[in-house]
């Protein structure tokens, strides 16, 4: 597939001006809402009101929420759906397994808080900060992939059988193994046609699509790009914008996830906004706006580890057209279903 994209020195500097103009408006946004807390309100000359952006459209609105599912967990950090529709949680030292209907099924203990999970037929793929565990379905190992170093940060994992991609957000590369999780490959850094991922915060994910594609977030570029299992660069979608049709902030989206159809689910921090784009990338509307998705801004404020950063919400999506997202400041999954076939 042909490259339509380019990467120079000016196309970079501009979308990180626009990238750092959303962080302005977001970092505004939170003195403004600091200030109907009791917080005494910054000089209107460094404020960006980003107050418009925070409601969104009712007409752009294709999903509503249905009853969220109790995460049973003190720091719920990842989420991922099975191919029968069960609903994994990992967070603490655990993973726990639910139905659709958000009944436990099972509980894994781990010896460390998982960060990224990824739910086959076979098996399950957790990925800690520095290395990989693979389980079968009663959370027997199967195998513990390779050390990966003190500079590892793993935040995504996606398994494709016989090889397993890992997004390790701390050397900014994807990691390809086989399938006990021995390194086979990295790629990712800029040059032979490769952009170059540019991760400002521990947000990086990768997703397998049905084109036999891995897809996976580029924050910093406020992109979601396609590359070839061993690496090539294929194409990339995405615009830094504090419209609800764009990625706002200083590096966004955060997560994403692809419906049955192919479509893709994306999720931001900052502006916290779950929005539809099609096969293409094209917007099509949203799944839940700030208006929904934060609601207290003290309990949000809580499950922020560092506020100036900003917490995302893991997407997932089943078969029934569903978009599951993990709140961490209610220790939910929030769940949501299209409003129209």
């Amino acid at each position: 597939m042909k490259n339509d994209a380019s990467f120079n020195r000016r196309g970079f500097l501009g979308t990180v001006g626009a990238g750092l103009l959303g962080l302005t408006g977001w970092l505004a946004g939170c003195s403004k809402r600091g200030e109907k807390a009791g917080k005494k309100e910054l000089d209107s000359r460094f404020t960006y009101d980003v107050s418009q952006f925070e409601h969104t459209d009712p007409a752009l609105l294709l999903y509503r929420e249905a009853t969220p599912i109790p995460a049973g967990l003190d720091a719920p950090k990842c989420l991922a759906v099975g191919p029968d529709n069960s609903i994994y949680i990992g967070g603490d030292r655990s993973v726990r397994r639910l139905d659709p209907a958000g009944q436990v099924l099972s509980t894994i203990v781990l010896a460390a808080k998982p960060l990224a999970l990824s739910a086959t037929e076979a098996r399950l793929c957790v990925a800690f900060k520095n290395h990989l565990e693979i389980l079968d379905a009663t959370g027997k190992p199967l195998a513990v992939g390779e050390p990966l170093g003190d500079k590892a940060w793993l935040t995504g994992v996606a398994d494709a059988g016989d090889t397993i991609f890992l997004a390790d957000a701390g050397v900014r590369e994807i990691i390809r193994c086989d399938a006990n999780g021995k390194v086979l490959a990295r790629f990712g850094r800029p040059g032979d046609g490769n952009p170059g991922f540019v991760i400002p915060s521990p947000y990086f994910h990768v997703v397998l699509g049905g084109d036999g594609l891995l897809w996976a977030n580029n924050p910093g570029r406020h992109q979601i790009e396609a590359y070839t299992a061993d690496g090539k660069f294929e194409l990339g979608w995405g615009t830094p914008s504090m419209a609800v049709e764009g990625f706002c902030g200083c590096c966004n989206p955060v997560y994403f996830a692809r419906r049955p159809d192919g479509k893709f689910v994306t999720s931001e921090k900052g502006l916290n906004r779950i929005k539809i784009y099609d096969a293409k990338g094209k917007f099509e509307g949203v799944v839940a706006g700030p208006e929904t998705l934060v609601k207290d801004l003290d309990l949000a404020k809580k499950a922020c580890a560092d506020c100036q950063v900003g917490f995302g919400f893991d997407v997932a999506c089943d078969s029934s057209g569903r978009v599951l997202a993990l709140d961490p400041a209610t220790k939910t999954v929030r769940v949501f279903t299209p409003k129209a076939a």
